[in-house]
Formats: C-alpha cells, sequence, structure tokens
C-alpha cells in the first residue's frame, strides 16, 4: 500500500470541534480514502519524538514514504506544548530536514496570518508578543528551507501580507473539504423562508445585521448556532433585534444534521476585517456538504468562491442588502433551487478527497 506522513506539531483530540481539530481528521480520512496508509506524527514535543524515533526506524529498514503532509498550529510550532515553552527545539524541523534528505517531499497548510497585522499580541506582555513573533519568523525561514509546497486558505490575500517570495512562488490554495452527502432534493420555496448561521459569536464573527434584517423581514426566520457562553456574552448587543422568529440553539455534529435539512440559505455573512478578508471558514463548506446556498460578505475570500460558483449571495454586509436577497427569492420561484443545484456541482469539485489528490498531485512525481 502507499504510504505517506501526516505531522502535526499539536496534540490532535479525536473528538475536538473546532476546525483545528476536525480539518486535520478529514484530511487525513481523505488520504486514506484514496488509497494511503497515514502514519501520524502528532502529540505534545515528546509523544512526537517517540513517533519520530519509530518512523526513522522504518524509513532506516527500507520502508518508502510518498510525501509528508503537515498542518501547522496557529501558534508558533516553538510555542505549541501546553507549557508554551520550546523543551524540543530542534525536534520538528529536524525530522523536516530529515525527510527531506531522504527524498520524501514536504507540503504544509498554513492557516492563517494574524500575528502579521497590527492587532496580534494586544493582550499579551511586550515580551511575549517579541518572543511569540520571533518564533513566527522562524517558523517562515524553516518553511523556505524545507517545503516543496506552501498551502494556505486564499493565495491573493497571503501572498499580499506573507512577505516571502520564496513562499509565494510555491504557495498553492487548499481549502476545506466538503463531505459527499446524500441530500434531499428541495425543489420549492416556502414561507418561512429558514436562515441558518453556524459559528461563532463575537471577535472577528459580528453578525448582528444579519439578525437585524431577519428581524425587520416578515416570513423569514433564524436558527442560530453557538457556544452557549458566546452567546450569554453577545446576548446584550442583539437584544433589540430578538423576536419569536429567532431561535437560538447550542448543538455540533451530528445534532445539526436536521437543521440542516430544515435551511433553506446558511450564512458567512460577517463584518469585515484583515482575518474575515482571507478566511476560508470550515463551515462554508459543511453548508456545502448540504447542499445549502449562502449568503456572504463582498470582499472576502469565501465571498470570492460564493460568486465565482454561483451558489449564493456575495453581497455588502448590511441589513439592506440582505433584505434584498429574501426578496428575490420570493418574487423568483426557481432562483433558489438553481442555488441548490450549483451546490451539487461545485460540491464535487470540492470534496476532502479532491483535496488529498491535490496534494498527492502537487508532491508525488
Amino acid at each position: 500500500m502507499k504510504q505517506c506522513i501526516f505531522y502535526l506539531p499539536y496534540k490532535l483530540d479525536e473528538h475536538g470541534a473546532g476546525a483545528r481539530m476536525m480539518r486535520p481528521r478529514k484530511m487525513a480520512q481523505a488520504f486514506r480514502d484514496i488509497g494511503y496508509e497515514v502514519t501520524m506524527i502528532s502529540g505534545t514535543s515528546s509523544e512526537r519524538r517517540g513517533l519520530i524515533h519509530d518512523v526513522k526506524k522504518r524509513i532506516t529498514a527500507g520502508e518508502k514514504f510518498d510525501f509528508l503532509y503537515m498542518e501547522s498550529h496557529t501558534e508558533p510550532t516553538l510555542l505549541t506544548d501546553p507549557s508554551h515553552l520550546p523543551t524540543h527545539p530542534f525536534l520538528d524541523y529536524g525530522f523536516l530536514k530529515y525527510a527531506k534528505k531522504n527524498g520524501i517531499p514536504i507540503g504544509l497548510f498554513y492557516s492563517d496570518l494574524f500575528w502579521k497585522y497590527d492587532g496580534y499580541g494586544s493582550g499579551l506582555p511586550e515580551w511575549k508578543k517579541k518572543s511569540a513573533l520571533k518564533c513566527y519568523g522562524y517558523d517562515i525561514r524553516q518553511y523556505e528551507k524545507l517545503l516543496q509546497k506552501f498551502y494556505v486558505p486564499d493565495v491573493k490575500t497571503f501572498s499580499e501580507v506573507i512577505g516571502s517570495e520564496k513562499l509565494t512562488s510555491i504557495m498553492s490554495e487548499l481549502s476545506p473539504g466538503a463531505e459527499n452527502l446524500q441530500v434531499p432534493e428541495k425543489n420549492e420555496v416556502k414561507a418561512p423562508l429558514t436562515v441558518f448561521y453556524v459559528g461563532g459569536l463575537g471577535g472577528n464573527y459580528q453578525i448582528a445585521e444579519l439578525v437585524k434584517a431577519v428581524h425587520d423581514s416578515e416570513n423569514v426566520r433564524l436558527i442560530l448556532c453557538c457556544r452557549e457562553a458566546e452567546w450569554e456574552r453577545e446576548k446584550p448587543g442583539f437584544a433589540e433585534y430578538l423576536c419569536d422568529r429567532i431561535e437560538v440553539i447550542h448543538k455540533s455534529g451530528d445534532e445539526l444534521a436536521e437543521y440542516y435539512d430544515t435551511a433553506d440559505i446558511g450564512s458567512l455573512l460577517f463584518k469585515r476585517g484583515s482575518y474575515i478578508d482571507m478566511a476560508k471558514p470550515f463551515k462554508a463548506y459543511e453548508y456545502l456538504g448540504h447542499e445549502l446556498p449562502v449568503m456572504s460578505t463582498k470582499g472576502t475570500a469565501i465571498g470570492s468562491f460564493v460568486e465565482k460558483n454561483d451558489i449564493g449571495w456575495n453581497i455588502a454586509y448590511s441589513a439592506k442588502a440582505i433584505q434584498r436577497v429574501f426578496r428575490e427569492i420570493f418574487e423568483d420561484p426557481a432562483l433558489l433551487p438553481q442555488k441548490r443545484r450549483n451546490c451539487k456541482y461545485a460540491k464535487a469539485e470540492n470534496l476532502w478527497t479532491c483535496r488529498a489528490e491535490q496534494v498527492v498531485r502537487d508532491l508525488v512525481k
């Protein structure tokens, strides 16, 4: 069987619900689905050291690995242990150098560049912020030396911000993927129109204009799914817009299936900012897996994807623009079914297995 190494410089929670835990699980399974035996190296630095030792023994014994695929942490690689101290400073890049020396091509997915913006470290002591920034810079320099492919959510925004000609030259997009779900046909539009939002609240995830638009629209309801603690914190900011057509739930995983089946539209509408502009939210591709048309914010990376594939409405982040979409749907009964068909076509080209096959094409000769 073909073999690959999947490298994570942090501990993978097999039941974690966040994108940082779900994405590597999905990618690892996608490699298996296309015929690869996946050797996983993850955990604390001490745990990784033991796994690295075992893999080196296998390579010395003659085993062949087609490639090494890695996903970065949002923190610098040296600081991913629970202590946030560089207890094994030469471990990770020492192994990547060993892999490259043994002819194993390396591709890495880099999730965001928040540390490049002025707002980074606002709550940290100055010494800690400077130390983290130096460690982020060290990561970049190592990537320049070791990688064959540098994967990002959006090439345009990352190439403008990364500040590395070398990484820009080997940069490719590797967005999240969609599940190949069997979705029931929905070919009619019934009132009330149901909008579904799943995700965070507060910080980068400002959705007040969506809530306001639903409040001010007849025959439209919103199912808002978020963490309970976030809702309790942010609820006062929504107080004037809450009504009986806005349902707040705190669900995850398989519990969401019935809500996806009920929904007519998903929401990727957020107030713009440096993080939101470059993000390709994990939930966007969950919507796509359920063939759910979406509303997105114009000027964002995910908005460009929505517009390119005609799988929804890429609009200004404003209550008025959102209300115009609601009116269009009610005035043209054929519009929503057509968007759903477009979702079906787009999903077929954006499955998790498509992402795995792309990595293989890029790295394996």
